[in-house]
């Protein structure tokens, strides 16, 4: 995973350079294009560090760090006034200075579902003009704060940091759905999370549980974004990579990075939309 720690050493001075340019940038065509290079770059890493990759535990991990990647990207293109640039900047530099801490792969998987969580809440507070839902994000971001603390290893640490994903992505999700045509697919997707918890076993279980509801919040959003339904078909089609590759899956951590993998593959849908 060394070369994959590089490589993502390297995007993340990227993002931030190009990001810094783009917050400053008044021609919208020329911001589409290059949100959609970093996009297709995100997309291209995930595959080239891959390819490295020697089991389940690395490809989470990098499935979680691509993830906090395009959350990044997707919250400076939501980011039109640059309120938000130096807090985006702030997670990325987190995820880069814990991940020389990090001593495998379990800990790197805890530093970016932490680093997507944090992410999320900007998203969440970018969206939240009214103040309606600053409490509820302020109250989850606590909670994944104290559950850390009783925390016993990383396995655990996933597991918070994924279930707090889902949840402030149903914030999210709530936030955008202004007339309230999707509340059962949201709650839904909370409820399918709590109650696959009580048939989970270990940690390990719990944190596929979490990945996979993650991919099921981003599809509710993507579907909500694509009024035109143009992108349907790309949606349905990660959906379906989800369902087709569990069924090889040998264990809970190849299922979590299946849902990783998944996540990313939808959030980039997400943020191909908002060019």
């Amino acid at each position: 995973m060394r070369r994959g720690v590089r490589t993502m050493a390297k995007r993340i001075a990227c993002l931030l350079l190009a990001l810094a340019l783009l917050s400053g940038c008044c021609l919208s065509a020329v911001a589409a294009s290059s949100y959609g290079e970093l996009i297709g770059g995100v997309l291209e890493d995930m595959e080239t560090i891959n390819k490295s990759c020697s089991g389940a535990p690395q490809q989470s991990a990098n499935g979680a760090y691509r993830l906090v990647d395009l959350l990044a990207i997707i919250a400076m293109e939501r980011d039109s006034l640059g309120l938000y640039g130096s807090t985006v900047s702030g997670v990325l530099e987190s995820l880069n200075s814990n991940n020389k801490n990090c001593k495998g792969a379990p800990q790197q998987l805890a530093n970016g579902v932490y680093r997507c969580a944090e992410m999320l809440a900007i998203l969440g507070y970018e969206l939240d003009s009214g103040g309606r839902y600053a409490s509820l994000i302020g109250d989850t971001l606590e909670r994944m704060e104290s559950n850390d603390k009783s925390s016993s290893g990383a396995p655990q640490q996933a597991v918070n940091g994924l279930y707090r994903m889902v949840e402030l992505l149903a914030v999210i999700a709530y936030e955008l759905d202004s007339g309230g045509r999707y509340g059962d697919m949201i709650s839904g997707v909370l409820s399918d999370l709590e109650k696959n918890n009580d048939l989970c076993e270990s940690a390990p279980q719990q944190a596929a549980n979490g990945a996979y509801r993650c991919v099921d919040m981003l599809a509710v959003i993507a579907y909500m974004q694509d009024s035109a339904g143009l992108w349907r078909s790309s949606i349905d089609g990660v959906l379906e990579s989800l369902r087709t590759n569990n069924a090889s899956c040998n264990g809970a951590p190849q299922q979590q990075a299946n849902g990783l993998y998944r996540a990313v593959e939808m959030a980039a849908i997400i943020a191909y939309q908002m060019q």
